[in-house]
């Protein structure tokens, strides 16, 4: 089997061409006594070598992390004495001959992977898109919900809450809570579909001249806000976003700091894919569907405000719309995380009303 490498000074990242091929070998070397952690794209993105619109080829269920140095080592010879062969990942910046003593192969010039998803692509904003993963370029029932086993909790150990864990214990396949079974995933499928199909028929039901009408008052209310026609003109500019999805009569209201910049955070909505154990949020009959869901091609409009004090003001532009009209699954502001764990979660959830249907 060909497995793919990337190392930084604090990681040295396994690729596997797929999930069970990932769960397979860190079973093996799991149970021969190697160090394996969960892998985190955060050291790459740091570097800067995750090229954009790429972000989704970083799929932790078919990647893990050996660590580095004498365990690094020690993990990289047993797959390679098991007859695998190690090659650098395309992303890693200037490959050498060995990592940590051991040989990884420089890649061969090839296509890109079938399953990123690339042969689909489009000018938006004046830029280029590109479907990822076989996502398309607009959200879609048949590519929504796909099953992926692999939790995305954060880890965290019986110790800490031996009654909550033991109440979840049966959900998971494992002794660490990181693979859930198939009876859970089965379920989960399920309800997102249900709860996919309750978003759909609200937004078909919704009046578009009212939406309209609520979307110039509240562009309307933000002095200096524009229209983008260019995202690119946008790189690194702090501020508040309004993206826009006539289609479904939907808007999402952002805000970040110059360190992401406008266009960055919205192609980020555009790149990234909504966690398959996080698709509901709540309940199946009033989760709201994620901003993260939808494509690129389904956002038809984007305003933005150039602000230092973004974040500030998210919220009160975000309470201008009717919460029929917006994607935002929480409330607006910085310290929105920090609220909910003064307040709880149910105290900044939005969720959506079905009554009607």
């Amino acid at each position: 089997m060909e497995l793919e490498i990337t190392a930084t000074p604090r990681e040295t990242l396994v690729w596997a061409p797929t999930v069970d091929a990932a769960q397979a070998l860190r079973r093996t070397l799991v149970d021969d006594g190697y160090l394996i952690r969960d892998a985190d794209p955060w050291e790459l993105q740091q570097l800067g070598v995750i090229p954009d619109g790429a972000h989704l080829e970083f799929d932790p269920a078919r990647i893990f992390d050996v660590t580095i140095g004498g365990e690094a080592n020690a993990a990289l010879h047993a797959l390679s004495d098991d007859g695998h062969r190690l090659v650098w990942h395309p992303w890693q910046p200037y490959p050498a001959r060995k990592v940590w003593g051991v040989t990884v192969l420089l890649p061969r010039r090839r296509q890109p992977h079938a399953a990123a998803g690339t042969s689909e692509s489009a000018v938006h904003f004046g830029g280029t898109v590109r479907s990822l993963r076989g996502l398309g370029l607009k959200i879609s029932r048949e590519t929504y919900a796909t099953i992926n086993k692999r939790s995305t909790a954060p880890r965290w150990s019986r110790e800490e809450d031996p009654v909550l864990w033991d109440r979840l214990d049966h959900i998971f396949e494992d002794d660490e809570h990181r693979i859930l079974t198939d009876e859970w995933c089965n379920a989960q499928r399920e309800q997102a579909l249900m709860n996919y199909d309750l978003n759909m028929a609200h937004f078909a039901a919704l009046d578009r001249g009212e939406f309209e009408a609520a979307l110039q008052a509240a562009i309307a209310s933000q002095p200096g806000m524009v229209e983008v026609t260019d995202l690119g003109e946008w790189d690194g500019v702090p501020g508040l976003y309004v993206m826009v999805l006539d289609e479904y009569a939907q808007v999402y209201v952002g805000a970040t700091s110059d360190r992401v910049g406008i266009a960055k955070r919205i192609r980020q909505h555009w790149t990234n894919q909504k966690s398959f154990d996080r698709l509901l949020w709540g309940s199946p009959d009033s989760s709201v569907l994620s901003i993260d869901s939808f494509r690129a091609l389904d956002t038809t409009r984007i305003f933005a405000l150039q602000t230092s004090h973004s974040f500030d003001d998210e919220n009160p532009l975000l309470e201008q719309f009717p919460a029929k009209f917006t994607l935002n699954r929480v409330m607006g502001g910085r310290d929105v995380a920090r609220f909910a764990g003064l307040v709880g979660i149910d105290k900044v959830m939005r969720r959506r009303d079905f009554s009607a249907y």
